[in-house]
């Protein structure tokens, strides 16, 4: 692939390696512009709803992440799941997570990925160096974003043109180096644009080499190395006024080591995401009744794993000594999976976006009309022809579609009223089974700005998911040593979400002294989500064979209630700079009155820092305190064990040496914390020192 050619392109570490990223007028962070909120821009400060966003300029100056989750963690009620063993990602967002709970978008493009194993049921693959901004929004109130989405919408924007050039040039190249040192890590970047008339095309390389990590004993965590090597090219052209037509193709591919858990089956393993997407829009000040947007896109996630051990397990069978029905079980005989042995899991994601906006004016009264529809298709591909075929993982397609409106009514700047419907239909095939099933979600919000800077907003919202293949299909036995049967369950219900929230937008401008600004987001939320689907010990429709310790299957459970209160907070006045971000969720069963495992600990992270020498320095420090996660009955395994309370302290630093050069320092865990996140396998890496170097050339 072109990534492996990374090496050779940036032999000579003079060329460039990373762009600058300085802004003189960095905005503060809730000034960020969101859109899957209600699909029409607007800053996050002004969002009816808990929405954050993350800026290049923030990803560039204080994270340099090897991985999102570093920058995600940050950002309240949201949490991530990850395995040393896997470069992929899982993000939680007020206690939900897997299986499309939270909509997971990249350049528009749905991440539905999913096998079964003993991590997140729900990854997705991204490259940090390909981001220009991070989006979320918490909860379902964003009704009319897609389907599924009752735990919130996570979307990552890929870099364009205008990220690489400056005004006036008509070509760049930028690159980055740089090297961490827990795990030997390496980056490589290349990125380069052009712009010819209305034209414009960006393209970028990247290389990532890692070696295990130790964690903040000292201890090698196995497994934890990767050679990761992606690539994108996104093209826009503007034919017209007001028309813009955009492609974008994404490659992304990771070669590491997996192992289920300590003493498990050890697997090379090779993944390959594709994305492709097309999309157009059209938009005009002279126009009011259109602000259209169209998108179409397929998304391929393929894993191929090859065993690199082998091992011996038993045969069961009916036991002739034990003639009535149903028999009894005994070992009669023993299979061996060889070395070499191959299994896939692929899944195939296509999809489609359309709406339009139409905006109206009635004197002292605003009105924005939101209309449109979204649909996408999972083909679910699997095979094992050594360990059960493809049946804890089950093959199978899922069709969603849906339809939206949402009018937003603003009178005297001051009020604020919205209201929407969803409508929402699926289909799930596999084998014999073919479940659906439709609803339409509601939404209410009003907000109220009394005096200038205090907004106050209340939502009333519906979210829907339909059932995964997974969780209606999966069927089999468990390999040895752990004996449980897994049974389909076909007549599963879809989840609906009932979300009641609450908050204050503050916005303040010349607090202190003339040029600083103050943000500040408070929101607070119950969430009931009826027909919640978890996996629960059950008696099958016969008794279980005599070697089995259990039988499991996805049910709806009755009830499950999450709530909980975020806030975040961002000060800056030009020569230093503060922000605050915290979160306390709970989340219950309601029929066990047990709390619920996926619940993330509380957390409070304080960012301090300044800038110097004309802002071409800008330093800080990141402080990370976590309590512990023991709100729940404890499982018999590490990964659903309790969580003890952490602390962590980061250092960042970016210096701009001219217009050329950029050097950047982050220094993680400063104390060599030894840590364990809530619903993670292995311990985080200890201390860890990461230094890049970044030069840009343009022409113009």
């Amino acid at each position: 692939m072109v990534w492996r050619l990374i090496p050779t392109l940036l032999s000579a570490a003079s060329i460039v390696v990373l762009s600058s990223g300085v802004v003189r007028a960095q905005e503060i962070q809730l000034d960020g512009i969101v859109v899957t909120v209600s699909k029409i821009d607007e800053s996050a400060i002004d969002a009816l709803a808990g929405a954050s966003t993350v800026s290049k300029e923030t990803l560039d100056m204080q994270f340099q992440a090897d991985s999102v989750s570093k920058i995600l963690n940050t950002i309240p009620g949201v949490a991530t799941q990850e395995t040393a063993r896997d470069t992929a990602q899982a993000v939680n967002i007020r206690g939900l997570q897997d299986f499309g709970r939270v909509n997971v978008l990249i350049e528009g493009a749905r991440q539905n990925f999913q096998r079964s194993g003993h991590s997140a049921n729900g990854t997705f693959y991204v490259e940090p160096e390909m981001l220009q901004r991070v989006e979320v929004t918490r909860g379902p109130t964003a009704t009319i974003y897609g389907s599924g989405a009752i735990g919130g919408v996570v979307a990552f924007e890929l870099l364009d043109a205008d990220s690489i050039l400056k005004p006036g040039e008509y070509a760049a190249i930028q690159s980055r180096t740089r090297y961490a040192s827990n795990g030997d890590g390496k980056l490589a970047s290349g990125t380069g644009a052009i712009r010819v008339g209305n034209f414009d095309i960006v393209g970028q390389i990247n290389g990532r080499w890692n070696r295990d990590y130790e964690d903040g004993d000292g201890v090698v965590v196995p497994g934890s190395n990767d050679e990761t090597g992606s690539g994108m090219v996104k093209a826009r052209w503007r034919p017209a006024e007001g028309h813009e037509i955009t492609g974008t193709i994404v490659d992304f591919n990771s070669k590491f080591v997996d192992q289920a858990e300590a003493g498990g089956s050890l697997r090379d393993t090779d993944v390959d995401n594709t994305q492709f997407t097309l999309g157009y829009t059209f938009s005009r000040p002279d126009t009011q009744l259109l602000d259209f947007s169209a998108k179409v896109y397929k998304n391929r996630t393929n894993m191929e794993q090859t065993r690199l051990t082998s091992s011996t397990v038993p045969i069961f069978g009916p036991n002739p000594a034990f003639p009535p029905v149903p028999p009894p079980f005994t070992i009669i005989g023993f299979d061996t999976f060889p070395a070499g042995a191959s299994r896939n899991f692929t899944v195939d994601t296509e999809g489609v976006d359309v709406f339009n906006t139409s905006r109206f004016e009635f004197g002292s009264a605003r009105m924005a009309l939101t209309y449109g529809a979204d649909a996408f298709r999972d083909e679910v591909s699997n095979y094992d022809l050594y360990e059960g075929g493809d049946e804890l993982t089950p093959s199978g397609k899922r069709t969603v579609y849906g339809s939206f409106i949402q009018s937003h009514w603003t009178f005297f700047d001051r009020i604020d009223l919205i209201g929407a419907l969803r409508y929402d239909n699926y289909e799930i095939k596999g084998g014999t089974t073919n479940l659906s099933d439709d609803r339409v979600s509601p939404k209410i919000t009003a907000g109220v700005t009394p005096v200038e800077g205090f907004t106050l907003f209340a939502t009333y919202a519906e979210g829907f998911r339909a059932p995964a293949v997974t969780e209606t299909l999966i069927s089999g036995l468990h390999a040895p040593p752990a004996n449980f049967n897994l049974i389909p369950n076909p007549n599963l219900r879809p989840e609906v979400a009932h979300n009641v929230e609450g908050g204050v937008n503050l916005k303040y401008n010349g607090v202190l002294k003339q040029d600083d600004a103050f943000r500040a987001k408070f929101t607070a939320f119950r969430n009931k989500v009826d027909d919640y689907i978890d996996q629960v010990y059950v008696e099958g429709p016969n008794p279980a064979p005599v070697f089995l310790d259990d039988t499991l299957q996805y049910q709806n459970v009755r009830n499950a209630t999450l709530e909980g209160v975020e806030f975040e907070a961002a000060y800056d006045a030009r020569s230093w700079f503060l922000g605050l971000s915290a979160h306390h969720i709970r989340g219950t069963n309601d029929d066990t009155g047990e709390g619920l495992y996926s619940v993330p600990a509380d957390q409070i992270i304080l960012t301090v820092g300044f800038r110097a020498f004309d802002e071409k320095l800008t330093a800080g420090a990141r402080a990370r305190f976590v309590g512990k996660q023991d709100r729940f009955v404890e499982g018999e395994t590490a990964a659903s064990a309790h969580a003890d309370a952490y602390q962590t302290l980061d250092l960042f630093a970016q210096y701009e040496v001219n217009e050329i050069a950029t050097l950047n320092l982050n220094i993680d865990n400063v104390f060599d914390e030894t840590y364990r996140q809530h619903t993670d396998q292995y311990n985080s890496p200890g201390f860890s020192a990461r230094v890049g170097l970044t030069m840009r050339l343009g022409a113009d």
